[in-house]
């Protein structure tokens, strides 16, 4: 089974990409999701996915999505930042990125794995 990372879980491709994860459950999961500053879309895909990492760049959007996690029970834990995204692009159990980030905030976390 391949562990996926996705990098703008938020967006169209991001979207489009947990799609795919949905119709192929027996091949992917979901180890972690990243995104801009989207907390209340991160959030529901955090409780539908359950990922054991999720990233936000934006570090007031961490905050608030690590508050609303623990307030549903759930144990991912939220990373921030430029080094977030970084993190759960170079996880080890990782197997596959999907780098969805547009522009000059996806090429550290791209370039790192």
């Amino acid at each position: 089974m391949q562990k996926v990372t996705i990098l703008g879980a938020t967006g169209s491709i991001g979207s489009s990409t947990l799609a795919v994860i949905e119709k192929n459950p027996e091949s992917f999961s979901v180890a972690a999701l990243a995104a801009n500053a989207n907390v209340d879309k991160m959030l529901a895909l955090c409780v539908k996915w359950r990922p054991d990492f999720a990233a936000m760049s934006d570090e007031q959007a961490a905050i608030r999505l690590r508050d609303l996690l623990k307030e549903h029970g759930l144990a991912t834990e939220v990373l921030s930042g430029e080094q977030g995204m970084c993190q759960v692009a170079s996880l080890d159990e990782v197997t596959t990125v999907m780098a969805a980030i547009v522009g000059a905030a996806g090429l550290m976390p791209t370039m790192l794995r």
